[in-house]
């Protein structure tokens, strides 16, 4: 039945051209979502390079991507979590994640404080005390490192504070704190003190590599317009002899 249907004349004059114009939506689609992409990569980098003033961050305050915020309050320093496999300069390390109580009866803000080399032989433990003083802390929203898939869970075992992890989540580290956190991440500004190595950048490749995805669809979508013209422009030639 289907070996009939495919060798029959009417459905193969119309399968091939129906065929090659679905292919060709489909690349043009795919090329429009990749400009789309970088469209948005841009967009993210205006956000990031935006000066705009520190805005003072309370209960249920929106905040969007890269937004500066400032929140006044206090470290709990005694319960911190150093996320390991972190590379700077080709070297490992950890960030070192703190939570801060801005608020009572408020979620906490989780404060990314920087980077940290992995202790070794010529280098000591980290100091990651701040002190138990009050005080204005500023920086970018953001999230912690993620990747795409994370081996085994995020924290192994009890273990003492500081709590090592491998790319946990907010909620990881809520579950592993007892305590209800916003959902984004403060990501220290430079200029703060007690923190370490903080050089942020937008996680997200730039759009030229969209760009290049999006010139390879359409460069697709251009070859197989032109072989269905060809083939129609040969039928049309045989037609007339």
């Amino acid at each position: 039945m289907i070996e009939e249907f495919i060798s029959n004349e009417q459905f193969r004059r119309i399968f091939p051209p129906l065929a090659a114009l679905g292919l060709i939506a489909l690349f043009v689609s795919l090329g429009l979502w990749q400009l789309d992409r970088a469209a948005e990569k841009i967009r993210l980098q205006a956000l990031f390079e935006n000066d705009a003033p520190y805005a003072r961050l309370t209960g249920d305050m929106p905040v969007t991507e890269f937004q500066n915020i400032e929140a006044y309050g206090y470290y709990l320093d005694q319960r911190q979590v150093l996320i390991d496999n972190i590379f700077v300069d080709s070297r490992i390390g950890f960030y070192a994640i703190t939570a801060f109580r801005y608020a009572a009866n408020q979620p906490l803000l989780i404060v990314n404080r920087g980077w940290i080399a992995r202790p070794g032989a010529h280098l000591a433990d980290p100091d990651l005390s701040t002190g138990d003083g009050r005080r204005t802390i500023r920086g970018r929203v953001g999230h912690l490192p993620r990747v795409g898939i994370r081996p085994g869970t995020a924290f192994e075992g009890a273990g003492d504070w500081p709590k090592t992890a491998i790319y946990p989540t907010l909620d990881d580290v809520s579950a592993e704190l007892g305590q209800e956190l916003l959902p984004f991440v403060l990501l220290l500004s430079p200029d703060n003190d007690d923190g370490f190595v903080r050089r942020w950048q937008p996680r997200e490749s730039g759009p030229m590599m969209h760009y290049g995805y999006a010139f390879q669809w359409f460069a697709m979508a251009t070859t197989v317009f032109v072989i269905l013209l060809w083939q129609l422009r040969k039928r049309q030639i045989r037609g007339s002899e």
